[in-house]
């Protein structure tokens, strides 16, 4: 029913259209030539005027669609219109500057830029090939003043003589006869789109138009008429293609906008209930990783432990939930005691899981065979890195790690390193400085069918007031946790030497505390002191 009204107040238009037309006509011709036979050429540049504001809208519309309907076809529509305005700016302005006897150039000048535009149009489908140059304003600007360069040339070799005049005017009017009606044979045969007519219309009036040039003696009243009608079909163009762009029926405008806003709300509901599912995945997670993360912990020793006259104080700061250090002290036997230190490549729940294998064939076992192997750490790594490669760990996944073990009576220290990168530190009550890395050790990774390790362990007699600092390479990554560098991590524990112990592990943890958050690598570390 919208439609059906519509198409007859399009074909109402048509008929007031034409009426407004031929009535202008018939007036022209009765009465305003007439009264206005002294200013003919007056009334001409109003009229090219007017057709100038016109065309120049119509360029600027065909520019917008091309930039709307992302096609190229209406920057070449644009373009020839552009090139019209051109040759009737310069028709205008000859007859300014040389109102007499000028008929002639005035003529080829607005039929050449008509020609321009109208062969445009005609050819759209070949001008498709022609991307590069629409895609340029550069080339588009060439290409006008090219062709406007060759329409001068040939508008100058034809004032010398008038036949040359008169024919080269025919063929130009002539030739945009036959195009035009090429293309209003296409619009009503080839297209099938809702505008047809109105392109149709606006053409054949065009036509019209131009067949009173092709058919008429060259003269100012001809070229009046002519231009009125077809202002009145470029006045048409520029409403469809303004129609299209902007023009949507009441009706169809409401329809889509309920359609719209029932997909939104819709669509919201399902975002809203993707989300909620996501969050309560995220969360459920996220407690698992928390009872983990417990669990984990509670294999830790406690943070401040007393072997007989020995204190041994223990921090872990993971930079995620789960980490990938891991730690332990305890006793062997009466007399001796065993620590160790491990650091898995990566975090979070891989490296996690592989602390807990790796604690469990450290630490635990039967118990004569832990006391051989814990009294010999070389040992005890050795026999780690067998069982480590026994398993189907990712190739990827390794470790390191320091093990140690110390006779309570005789203070000698027994340790051996694999891989770790982070020597202990010594201090002794004089200020010396020493690090336990004398011990030969291996990685613990998937390399046994390659390289078979030796592990050897060293020995170093411990003294009363003897601090040892055992740790992880998060403490001393500057770059990753802007904490300490080595140096500054050695000056600071000479610096505080006769601090009590608990003092300086709380001075230890009062510099990491604040920078937790912002963590990249685990922290682990054990300060023991004789």
């Amino acid at each position: 029913m919208g439609e059906s009204k519509e198409r007859s107040m399009e074909r109402k238009m048509y008929i007031v259209s034409v009426s407004i037309a031929m009535a202008v006509l018939i007036f022209n011709n009765l009465f305003v030539f007439d009264k206005l036979m002294d200013y003919t050429i007056i009334y001409f540049v109003v009229v090219l005027l007017i057709n100038l504001v016109v065309i120049t809208l119509l360029a600027n519309a065909t520019y917008y669609t091309s930039r709307v309907k992302i096609d190229e076809i209406y920057v070449a529509i644009s373009f020839f219109i552009f090139i019209m305005i051109v040759n009737t700016i310069l028709a205008v302005v000859v007859i300014l500057l040389a109102p007499i006897n000028t008929l002639e150039i005035v003529t080829l000048l607005l039929g050449f830029g008509k020609l321009f535009f109208i062969a445009g149009v005609v050819t759209l489908n070949l001008q498709r090939r022609l991307i590069w140059l629409y895609s340029s304003p550069i080339r588009m600007f060439f290409a006008m003043i090219f062709m406007i360069a060759v329409e001068l040339i040939i508008v100058f070799l034809s004032v010398n003589t008038q036949a040359n005049q008169e024919i080269i005017t025919f063929l130009i009017h002539g030739l945009s006869v036959m195009l035009l009606v090429v293309l209003n044979y296409e619009l009503v045969l080839k297209e099938k789109s809702n505008n047809t007519y109105a392109f149709l219309f606006a053409f054949s009036t065009m036509l019209i138009a131009q067949l009173f040039l092709a058919l008429s003696i060259v003269s100012y009243y001809m070229q009046i008429q002519s231009y009125i009608l077809q202002t009145l079909g470029f006045i048409f163009f520029f409403y469809q293609i303004n129609r299209n762009n902007f023009v949507i029926p009441e009706g169809e405008q409401k329809v889509l906008q309920r359609q719209f806003n029932l997909y939104a709300m819709n669509l919201k509901k399902i975002i809203d209930k993707k989300t909620y599912q996501v969050r309560e995945v995220n969360q459920k997670f996220i407690d698992e990783l928390d009872y983990a993360k417990k669990i984990q912990q509670s294999l830790l020793p406690s943070p401040k432990s007393y072997y007989r006259d020995v204190k041994i104080f223990s921090e872990y700061m993971p930079c995620e939930r789960l980490s990938g250090d891991f730690y332990d002290h305890y006793r062997l036997d009466d007399d001796n005691i065993a620590l160790y230190l491990m650091d898995v490549s990566g975090h979070g729940i891989s490296a996690a899981l592989l602390t807990m294998f790796s604690s469990n064939y450290l630490k635990f076992g039967e118990k004569n065979q832990q006391l051989f192997r814990g009294l010999k750490p070389e040992r005890m790594l050795g026999h780690f890195y067998d069982q480590f490669n026994k398993m189907n760990f990712p190739d990827e996944m390794h470790m390191v790690a320091f093990y140690a073990t110390m006779n309570l009576s005789t203070k000698m220290l027994t340790y051996c390193s694999a891989g770790l990168n982070c020597s202990p530190i010594r201090i002794k009550k004089n200020g010396k400085v020493d690090f336990l890395d004398k011990s030969e050790g291996f990685p613990i990774c998937r390399l046994s069918e390659f390289i078979t390790p030796e592990f050897r362990s060293e020995k170093i007699k411990l003294e009363k007031g003897d601090r040892l600092l055992f740790f992880t390479d998060g403490l001393i990554d500057d770059e990753k946790n802007n904490t300490f560098n080595n140096e500054e991590l050695i000056k600071f524990l000479t610096d505080h030497r006769f601090v009590p112990i608990e003092e300086l592990n709380d001075l230890i943890v009062s510099i990491i505390n604040p920078l937790k958050d912002a963590l990249n690598d685990d922290i682990t570390y054990i300060l023991m002191e004789i």
